[in-house]
């Protein structure tokens, strides 16, 4: 039980001290500076689609009504 405990010990201290190096370095990094942009782009995104372009002759070209373009 003892020897467990010499392992254990050092092993999960050091842990601790990486995951609290981590975190530091996040803070003063700038992570979470701007926590809300990511929800907001969600809600604030533009789904229309584009207008056609009528150069390429897609389907919103004029020429044919079923939507091919001219050969």
């Amino acid at each position: 039980m003892s020897s467990s405990l010499l392992l254990l010990l050092p092993i999960s201290l050091l842990l601790v001290i990486a995951v609290g190096a981590a975190f530091w370095w996040a803070i003063f990094a700038g992570q979470f500076d701007n926590t809300n942009q990511a929800a907001e782009s969600i809600l604030l995104d533009d789904d229309t689609p584009p207008p056609p372009d009528r150069a390429s002759g897609g389907p919103a070209d004029a020429s044919d009504p079923k939507g091919r373009a001219d050969p």
